[in-house]
This record gives structure tokens, C-alpha cells and sequence, in this order.
């Protein structure tokens, strides 16, 4: 029995029950589970969210539940991380594809817990070749075409991604009073996970890169005094506040400066895109802008058209 949650030609769950419930049923007792991987999340693909799969690949595999085997079908360059180990069905390999029907059709062992094959044909059959080129073909439709490794992306601005728990997202979300919203992220930005950052967004803190899963807190702590927090980390808490809360971020930035000294830059911290994966857990995708100031001023320029009204009273940001 195949069991496809967004298919209504296979079983799903049932209107009015709850999903993931029974998919944990169904996932306990699969024997096998396929995984169609088209690439990991690059800087700037934000369409691409693993967690719930990888949630579902390890209710599939718990050592608790029945024997299950897990077919990655590799649709890129790259394999899932947790199953860097494995070996994958690279689906732009005609031979791989041929060998996973195969032993789709003929291994009487496909299936844990079977003794038998699900067709009577033998290895390497008419049938089984013929049914290996169809999905080979039909695969080749819709699998991105591989770029070779030679796509080259890079992001204008300093650029970090810092992740919350869904424990500490609903600890911002569930404070009904703003101040201490404010006060509550303030908080656990210090422990948000930074979860990738371009070099330029490293040197603006003095250091040549920003390791994975470092707290936003050991990032900055010995540029800033923990006892008395710099007017940026404020007003980005407000805009993490806001999206935790699932509304709009303010338009309100502070200026802040690189440790590099030769940089004399101003940067505003703004948050530009939020995630929020089926566990809560969010995601925040934060862009240091840049801003323009003459040598001396105690202001940064933001020129406004010519004719604006107010110009003169709306042209500068203070520094």
C-alpha cells in the first residue's frame, strides 16, 4: 500500500484528523520510505524547507518502529547531509535509475519483512528495462538540469541567518505586553543560533568567519557591553519581535559600525525575510544595509526625489 499525504490517488490523510498523527501511524509501520531530494537551502533559495521530511525520515527509521529503508532520489549535485552516507539514486543517471527499478521490481528483499518480489520478473527483464527508461524519461522532465557546480551567487550586503527554537519563538509570542516582548527577544537574541553568514557580515564583528550553530551572543561580545545593548541590537530585537508575533517588522533602523576600523561605513541591521518551519522553530534573514555619511556629519543621506514634500525634515537618519 503507498501512502502520499499530498496525492489523491494514494492513500492520505483523512479530512479532520490530525496530520501529523497519522502520519507517525503510517511512517512507524513503512517499510519503505522514499525521499525526493532536489538540493540543500542555499543563501538565497528560500523555497526549500528539509525540516518536516528529515522529521519524517526520522519517525521512518526510529529504532522502535518496524525495519524501514529510506530510497533517496538525489535530484542534484548534493544528498541530504543525514544520509551523506548512503547510497542515493542519482536520477540524471540513467544507470542508477535502471538499477533502482530493478531492484524495485526483482530483490526480494526490496521490502524488509518480504520474502518475495513485488512482480514476477525476472532481474534485468524486457519489462523491468522498459519500466526503467519510462521513469528515467519522466524524471528527466521535471529534475532541474545540474549547473555543474558553476553557479556563482553572492549577497550585496553583509548577510547573516540567526534561528529561534519553537520554544523561545512562542516565549516571544505568547508576551502580551510589547516592552517586555521587546525585553524577551532582546534576550534570546543573545542565544539565537547563527545559522550561516557571509565573510562580510563576519568582518563587520572583527572576525574572518561565523561558524555554524555559534550564538548570535559569542558573535559581538566583545565588541559590545552585554550590561548596556547598542541602539542597532534594540531595534533589530523589535523587528525579530514583530515576526515572531507574525506581523510586519517596523521600519526603524539604527546605524551601527564595522570593528574594522578602516571602515568607515555606517550599517543598519534590517530584517528582510522570516521562515517558520511546521515545528515553529523561525528562521531570520538580516541584511546590514549600507548608508552613505559626509566625513563629519553627525547624520547619514538618504536622498529623497526632487519635489518631495517635507525633504528638508526627512532626508537624514540620525547617527
Amino acid at each position: 500500500m503507498v501512502h502520499q499525504s499530498s496525492s489523491s490517488d494514494a492513500q492520505s490523510p483523512k479530512i479532520g484528523r490530525n496530520t501529523n498523527r497519522e502520519l507517525t501511524t503510517w511512517l512507524w509501520k513503512t517499510d519503505v520510505l522514499v525521499l525526493i531530494y532536489t538540493g540543500h537551502d542555499r543563501d538565497t533559495d528560500h523555497d526549500r524547507d528539509w525540516d518536516y521530511c528529515m522529521w519524517e525520515c526520522g519517525v521512518a527509521i526510529h529504532h522502535e518502529s518496524e525495519d524501514t529503508s529510506v530510497i533517496v532520489l538525489q535530484c542534484g549535485r548534493e544528498r541530504p547531509r543525514v544520509f551523506a552516507d548512503q547510497v542515493a539514486v542519482d536520477t540524471r543517471d540513467s544507470e542508477k535509475v535502471r538499477r533502482f527499478v530493478n531492484d524495485f521490481l526483482t530483490d526480494p528483499n526490496f521490502f524488509p519483512g518480504r520474502n518475495e518480489p513485488v512482480t514476477r520478473f525476472p532481474p534485468n527483464d524486457t519489462n523491468v528495462e522498459e519500466a526503467a527508461q519510462e521513469l528515467y524519461d519522466d524524471l528527466q522532465k521535471v529534475v532541474p538540469p545540474d549547473d555543474d557546480g558553476q553557479t556563482e551567487e553572492w549577497h550585496a550586503v553583509p548577510f547573516i541567518r540567526l534561528g529561534l527554537t519553537a520554544s523561545q519563538v512562542r516565549e516571544i509570542a505568547d508576551e502580551e505586553d510589547d516592552q517586555q516582548a521587546l525585553l524577551t527577544t532582546s534576550r534570546l537574541l543573545l542565544v539565537a543560533t547563527v545559522l550561516t553568514a557571509d565573510r562580510e557580515a563576519a568582518a563587520l564583528f572583527g572576525r574572518p568567519t561565523l561558524p555554524a550553530d555559534e550564538s548570535f551572543g559569542q558573535v559581538f561580545k566583545r565588541t559590545v557591553n552585554k550590561d548596556l545593548p547598542p541602539d542597532w541590537l534594540t531595534t533589530l530585537a523589535n523587528q525579530v519581535t514583530r515576526a515572531a508575533q507574525w506581523n510586519y517588522p517596523a521600519v526603524h533602523w539604527s546605524p551601527m559600525r564595522s570593528a574594522n576600523t578602516n571602515d568607515h561605513t555606517w550599517y543598519g541591521p534590517v530584517l528582510t525575510h522570516v521562515r517558520r518551519s511546521p515545528n515553529k522553530a523561525m528562521q531570520f534573514d538580516i541584511h546590514f544595509q549600507r548608508f552613505a555619511s559626509s566625513p563629519g556629519a553627525g547624520s547619514i543621506s538618504i536622498a529623497l526625489p526632487n519635489g518631495t514634500a517635507r525633504e528638508a525634515d526627512s532626508s537624514s537618519v540620525s547617527a
